[in-house]
């Protein structure tokens, strides 16, 4: 029997994880600034404001992440054919690249991109919970 994971689109798919993951670390440094200039004008409610809603910003990211992979394949690169293995594979390139990028950019850290398990769930809800049409 033939490997399956051989005639998956892994070039274009792993183009499309680098164009995820790009959008989000500009998406998560412009967060980045954004709170930390709101944080030097009003310091006191910056801080409980923040203290109180990261945690469900880090989880939204992560989502976001997955949601907006299935996205931009879906608009952007049509030849491929969205399946549940294709959907599969498309987890498997962004968190890669997502990886990868935290190997590059580990001096500058941002503000709600962390590779850790709990977002590559997340990733994968995002992904599979976006492109449900896709897997049933």
């Amino acid at each position: 029997m033939a490997n399956p994971l051989k005639y998956l689109p892994w070039s274009v798919l792993l183009q499309s994880a680098a164009v995820t993951i790009a959008i989000a670390t500009i998406a998560d440094y412009g967060l980045l600034w954004v709170v930390s200039k709101w944080a030097e004008s009003q310091p006191v409610l910056a801080r409980q404001v923040v203290s109180s809603t990261i945690f469900f910003a880090l989880l939204a990211a992560a989502y976001g992440i997955g949601a907006l992979a299935l996205l931009i394949t879906e608009r952007f690169f049509r030849e491929i054919v969205l399946t549940a293995e294709t959907l599969w594979a498309l987890i498997g390139c962004v968190v890669l690249i997502y990886w990868v990028r935290t190997l590059l950019i580990s001096q500058v850290p941002g503000l709600l991109m962390q590779v850790d398990i709990y977002n590559i769930v997340l990733i994968t809800l995002g992904v599979f919970f976006t492109g449900k049409r896709y897997w049933r």
